[in-house]
């Protein structure tokens, strides 16, 4: 039987608290994560309540900070999963 994996990310987490240059703190919401197998990583795709047409992605390491997206090929996948998941979304 396979081990079930864990996520670097908290199944209740529902918001992001990211600091700026300046240390301006910012509640972000988060839309959705998910895990890719292709390149073995946790994802969040998260916006600024303030501005919800904008969505912002990082992935997780397993110490729970957030990185930047490193290739075109992460980022081309993170675009197929945000479309996928807003067209089975949709209201």
């Amino acid at each position: 039987m396979a081990e079930e994996r864990k996520s670097n990310i908290p199944e209740d987490l529902d918001t992001i608290v990211m600091v700026d240059e300046k240390g301006n703190k910012k509640n972000l919401t988060i839309y959705f994560t998910y895990h890719s197998d292709k390149f073995d990583r946790d994802y969040v795709v998260f916006y600024d309540p303030d501005n919800e047409e904008e969505l912002i992605s990082a992935w997780v390491d397993e110490g729970g900070d957030l990185h930047d997206l490193e290739t075109e090929d992460e980022f081309n996948e993170l675009s197929s999963v945000v479309d996928e998941y807003q067209e089975d979304n949709k209201d």
